[in-house]
């Protein structure tokens, strides 16, 4: 089946092998070729729109040639051993500069990689400054066969690669949010344990838990595409209103947290819940439509070792609840006092009552 060149170079470019370094896997080939066929020169090259790049050589120090008059060009076209025995004497390739020029060569075997799809995508070669005319069908099955085995280093090469990047966008998902690509709360809580077990004398954590106003008028007004697409716009902003070592992520629902560990934490703290309210309260335009909604934040804050993310969490889901209940458009810093004030919600609830309210929106 004869393939465009188009299709041929999509099949080597799914590879992702160009210009990398050295693999001692076809490396091996390319050595066992040269003294099993006993010649001093082997190539194992891969023929991109205007070069054949050697991913493997043996007893040579170019790395690559152009394609033009080039031996491994003709084995492309083929799907056989083309062997070329007294190149001088042969009118296609008696005036190539590797024949007429340094390093003068004179013999070439070269046998096709095809991969699965039978696109040919480059040559596994022999080469010798002197003529051969005793180059055996033997020989030729033995370079063959050779070059089968690299195409199938290299298919398993390839799915290798393909693998992990599956293992690391599976890691990935684990921990980020499919819709915003914000950490999740797996990732959040790993942060703040990593950040809060060596904790610094002077610093103290503060928890942001921050929940959407009027979120769920827009998901009823314009569906849930709109609400999507405004999630993400709402995800920009606080990515822009936090500083590089603080953690933003997306809980569920329209609620997000943002994690941050520095000195003088509540005053950073209340600036930053100040900022991220005034810029997720600016206007949205969701697919032509004029979008206003508001944020209410509730602040914990802890220090040292001893504290413990998950109560921060509920100390924040409390302040947030009581910034809920006061209007919103505002934060509150959580106090003792509101786990005991009346309509205050019990501690340990906090990830049901966020449960529910995503459930809402």
């Amino acid at each position: 089946m004869e393939h465009s060149e188009s299709t041929r170079l999509r099949a080597l470019y799914g590879y992702s092998i160009l210009d990398t370094p050295p693999e001692p896997n076809l490396d091996r080939i390319t050595t066992l070729a040269a003294i099993v066929l006993n010649q001093p020169v082997c190539t194992l090259s891969l023929a991109d729109a205007e070069r054949h790049w050697f991913k493997s050589r043996y007893g040579v120090s170019a790395t690559e040639m152009p394609r033009r008059m080039s031996f491994c060009d003709e084995t492309i076209r083929g799907d056989n051993v083309f062997v070329v025995p007294d190149a001088l004497a042969d009118p296609r390739f008696a005036a190539a500069p590797i024949v007429a020029g340094s390093p003068h060569v004179r013999f070439y075997a070269g046998a096709p990689l095809v991969s699965p799809d039978g696109s040919r995508i480059g040559s596994l070669c022999v080469l010798d400054t002197e003529p051969h005319a005793d180059f055996s069908d033997k020989q030729a099955s033995v370079l063959l066969d050779l070059a089968h085995t690299a195409v199938e280093l290299l298919g398993a090469r390839s799915r290798q690669i393909e693998l992990a990047k599956l293992t690391e966008e599976i890691a990935h998902l684990a921990r980020h949010d499919p819709l915003t690509g914000l950490a999740n709360r797996r990732l959040l809580r790993e942060h703040m344990e990593q950040t809060m077990a060596r904790p610094r004398p002077d610093e103290q954590t503060a928890v942001l838990y921050l929940d959407l106003d009027w979120f769920k008028e827009v998901n009823d007004s314009l569906g849930h595409p709109a609400g999507d697409i405004l999630l993400q716009q709402v995800a920009d902003r606080l990515r822009r209103a936090v500083r590089s070592t603080d953690r933003v992520a997306r809980l569920g629902g329209d609620e997000f947290a943002i994690v941050q560990t520095c000195p003088e934490a509540g005053r950073r703290a209340a600036d930053l819940a100040d900022r991220i309210i005034a810029a997720v309260s600016a206007p949205y335009d969701i697919e032509g439509h004029s979008v206003a909604i508001g944020a209410s934040i509730g602040i914990a804050l802890g220090t040292g070792a001893a504290t413990q993310p998950d109560q921060l969490f509920r100390d924040a889901d409390i302040a947030l609840y009581r910034a809920k209940s006061a209007g919103g458009g505002r934060h509150m810093f959580f106090d003792a006092g509101m786990q005991r004030g009346p309509g205050a919600r019990q501690p340990g609830n906090a990830e049901a009552d966020a449960q529910a309210r995503a459930k809402l929106n």
